[in-house]
């Protein structure tokens, strides 16, 4: 989940040069790697959830928990509102017959936007 890309020496692995537009376009902005890593983790939570997840899987729900819980940083605060949000519409569809990965997939549809929304207001 907190994926970092680039190489080790501080050059950038592409070929493009520093202040050239093209590059900013390769690397996220904070807002954009907020919302890709609080949608991940929202999903591995809604998995969780269900059943316990695989070795891989419970790593990286835990380092995005290791990185974010104890500080109470934006982004936890928002996978937090956005998790109490999606739990009760997944708990319903699946009550009501929808496979439980389809309804995590509907609800993390329905999260994005809002999620994105929240991730760019805490970037400033």
């Amino acid at each position: 989940m907190l994926l970092v890309a680039g190489c080790s020496n501080g050059q950038s692995s592409s070929a493009t040069k520093p202040g050239d537009p093209s590059a900013a376009a390769v690397e996220d902005s904070p807002a954009q790697a907020c919302t890709r890593d609080v949608l991940a983790a929202l999903a591995l939570k809604w998995r969780e959830d269900k059943a316990p997840l695989d070795q891989d899987d419970k790593k990286l729900l835990q380092a995005f928990m290791d990185a974010n819980m104890v500080e109470n940083t934006p982004q936890y605060r928002i996978f937090i509102d956005h998790y109490a949000a999606g739990t009760g519409p997944i708990v319903l569809a699946v009550a009501q017959g929808t496979d439980h990965e389809e309804a995590i997939t509907e609800q993390l549809g329905t999260e994005s936007a809002g999620v994105a929304a929240d991730c760019a207001a805490a970037a400033g």
